[in-house]
């Protein structure tokens, strides 16, 4: 057995087969820091940019409404009866919603 391998390892090439193989074997079987544990960790970069991104945008249109906001009083009120429900004094407020609208949120609930 010891013959054989030591014949095989005379040639050049297979030396350095021998050690790339070794060291694939040494990446992907170590406990820490393995090539699993590079791949996640690289998913969650990209999942992580995303919603960078996301939220950036987000914020740009946020800022987009409150300077709108601020310099136009009837946009304020326009933006608190439609999306708070807010109301004036002496004033009802009916909700009128879709019966599909309805039924999904009730299952969701």
């Amino acid at each position: 057995m010891k013959e054989k391998l030591l014949h095989i390892l005379k040639y050049p090439k297979t030396k350095y087969i021998v050690v790339l193989v070794l060291f694939i074997l040494l990446m992907t079987l170590s406990r820490d820091k393995n090539i699993f544990y590079y791949h996640n960790i690289s998913k969650q970069k990209k999942e992580l940019e995303q919603r960078k991104k996301d939220y950036t945008e987000q914020i740009q249109r946020d800022s987009l409404n409150t300077s709108v906001i601020q310099r136009n009083l009837d946009a304020a009120e326009k933006l608190g009866r439609e999306k708070y429900l807010m109301k004036k004094e002496n004033e009802d407020i009916f909700i009128i919603r879709r019966a599909k609208d309805s039924l999904i949120k009730d299952i969701i609930e």
